[in-house]
């Protein structure tokens, strides 16, 4: 545990002792074995002579004690017997027989042992040298004991929703009691974690046998290269269900510096280790801004509201829909996932576009699929695409796809969201409708990118499910409430990540987010970063059930990416073009085999490129 946790203090206030009682109930030290003062003082006389006659009482001979004594001495002779028959007439032409023989024997005393409830599992003994307690009369009123746990093995038996980080086979976790009651019943366990010693270690199923409840804090400091961290546990408190964040500061903001000469002050949890806050606060025109679109949007909301209703109710499957937004900038990757997606066997018949222009809604339907206008609604969002990542054109995108995902969600229908620049190899709703993936509200694509920012999720906004519940739609209100924080952002990842993680804490709402470290919905993080998993799927090994080329910086970097990886389906003399002047779309654009294209040697690629320039200098070629 020493990669986060270097020493446990006790604070002792200025000479005065305070004495703080734990109390707890008889049943529960009962439990774990520890008595009262009065049971550690010497017998009396009169509790003397009681055991006294106690034991002459039990000298007599129990009838029932007798029975039950002959019974077991007949199962042993039989068990017995028939272990030594099998063991002994071994020879070369029958052994085969008498191992079955044996095991039969094995397995008529392990049925019989069953039957009378035998208990042959010997509990592991814990020791410590420890005589005093690991925590002072000041601190046991809100700590009691200490345990490790192997970290894999705790995610393995409780799945919190957040990525597990690498090195956790080889890394623990610190587990608090707060009382003697949550402790574990092994009575050598629970001494050695209440006692002065060696930390036990034991199996998060163990140790977290009588917890009643369960308060998970994740701790890494952000960046350790530059600030040293402390974690200060506040027992006695009200409850909290928030970190405070307190740093050396100078300035604020983007103008923040951490210098260690000044004093410890709160700050905001997106400050990095440099000390420039990355949580920008929107300005005046922002508000306002969005105070308009949220004017417009309860004007015209009831009418919305049945409008968009009665495509849903034609077009859903099993309550679930496709949700997809698109403006004319990126309309050829609309396209080109419907190209591909139809190309490779698959229906498009529930998912629902919400085009941002009159440009994008005539192609979309030109393509087959259902479309929700609202001009009203959408005349914020500019026409062209995004020049980079983050920029305010993208900032007015990020808002339309809260809108559109809020609007199905409060309808009540399930939904899978997805940006354009997807390729689908299999069926995302045949994982997401599994029985097994039941559990959560919500599922994510995990971003690859861990920022402060994105803590602790690290959830890709442009590839999740969302299951229609009071919950999540308490959550994407909230979000829509918060289009000021988005344009301030210039992207509503980090918005929606801040929400899911209070509302995890509020609500309950049960996030997860599929690891990175999981094939079956890799991302450009994969693409740019895991050359090992890219050269998998290159081969065959590997086929996730999507691919998202995110981690780019802009839609040019998209379009080589993807001609490059077999997943760009669209004839180039149908981008940029009307919708009027194409004809049947699909048969004058979408191509039946891939469109593959060389760019850079040094990107993934389906093909040989190393003719082709360099992307990243200094990156070995791909192939």
């Amino acid at each position: 545990m020493s990669y986060w946790a270097r020493s446990i203090c006790r604070h002792k206030q200025c000479g005065k002792e305070e004495v703080i009682t734990n109390k707890m109930n008889n049943k529960s030290m009962k439990r774990l074995g520890h008595g009262s003062s009065e049971s550690r003082r010497p017998p009396s006389r009169v509790q003397s002579q009681s055991t006294t006659n106690q034991a002459r009482r039990s000298a007599i001979i129990n009838p029932t004690q007798v029975i039950t004594v002959v019974i077991f001495s007949i199962i042993s002779f039989y068990c017995g017997t028939l272990m030594g028959w099998s063991a002994c007439s071994s020879s070369p032409h029958n052994h085969g027989q008498d191992q079955n023989g044996l095991r039969d024997s094995n397995q008529n005393c392990n049925e019989i042992c069953k039957n009378m409830k035998c208990n042959n599992t010997t509990p592991r003994k814990y020791t410590t040298s420890g005589t005093s307690k690991r925590f002072s009369s000041k601190l046991s009123h809100w700590a009691t004991g200490l345990v490790s746990i192997n970290r894999k093995d705790l995610f393995d038996t409780y799945d919190f929703g957040v990525p597990m980080s690498d090195g956790a086979e080889k890394e623990d976790v610190l587990m608090l009691y707060n009382e003697r009651k949550a402790m574990p019943n092994e009575r050598s366990l629970s001494r050695a974690a209440e006692y002065d010693g060696d930390i036990p270690h034991t199996t998060a199923k163990e140790a977290t046998e009588n917890c009643d409840s369960m308060s998970v804090v994740f701790i890494k400091n952000p960046d350790s290269r530059k600030i040293g961290q402390c974690v200060a546990l506040v027992g006695g408190q009200y409850q909290g269900y928030h970190v405070q964040r307190w740093q050396r500061l100078i300035g604020e903001g983007p103008k923040g510096k951490t210098d260690r000469s000044a004093p410890l002050r709160v700050t905001s949890r997106m400050t990095n280790g440099a000390g420039y806050d990355e949580f920008l606060l929107p300005k005046k025109e922002l508000v306002e801004k969005h105070q308009g679109i949220m004017k417009t949007y309860f004007t015209y909301l009831i009418k919305i509201r049945e409008d968009l209703d009665a495509i849903l109710k034609k077009i859903a499957v099993n309550n679930s829909v496709v949700v997809m937004t698109v403006n004319k900038g990126q309309s050829d990757l609309l396209m080109n996932f419907a190209c591909s997606a139809r190309a490779r066997g698959f229906s498009l018949d529930n998912v629902l576009v919400f085009p941002t222009d009159i440009f994008s809604k005539d192609l979309a339907e030109g393509l087959g699929l259902a479309t929700f206008y609202s001009h009203e609604l959408m005349e914020h969002v500019p026409e062209r695409d995004s020049k980079r990542y983050g920029d305010g054109t993208f900032g007015a995108i990020m808002l339309a796809k809260v809108i559109c995902v809020h609007l199905v969600n409060d309808l009540g229908y399930d939904l899978l969201f997805q940006d354009v620049d997807i390729s689908w190899y299999k069926n995302p709703f045949d994982f997401f409708h599994s029985a097994e993936n039941s559990g959560f509200d919500m599922y994510f694509q995990d971003d690859g990118n861990r920022q402060q920012r994105f803590a602790p999720y690290s959830a890709n906004s442009g590839f999740y499910f969302v299951r229609s519940n009071d919950r999540s739609k308490v959550l994407f209100r909230s979000m829509m409430y918060a289009g000021d924080l988005i344009f301030a952002a210039r992207s509503h990842q980090q918005v929606l990540i801040q929400l899911l993680s209070e509302h995890n804490s509020l609500s309950g709402l049960r996030v997860k987010v599929l690891s990175r470290d999981d094939s079956e919905f890799p991302s450009g993080y994969h693409y740019n970063m895991r050359k090992d998993y890219m050269k998998q799927m290159v081969r065959g090994d590997k086929t996730p059930y999507m691919f998202h080329m995110c981690w780019t910086l802009n839609r040019d970097d998209k379009v080589a990416y993807m001609k490059q990886m077999g997943m760009w389906y669209l004839k180039d003399n149908c981008v940029g073009r009307k919708a009027a002047s194409l004809g049947d779309i699909n048969t004058a654009c979408c191509s039946a085999e891939p469109i593959i294209e060389c760019a850079y040697k040094d990107k993934a690629s389906i093909i040989p490129c190393k003719d082709s320039p360099q992307k990243d200098k200094g990156s070995p070629s791909f192939w």
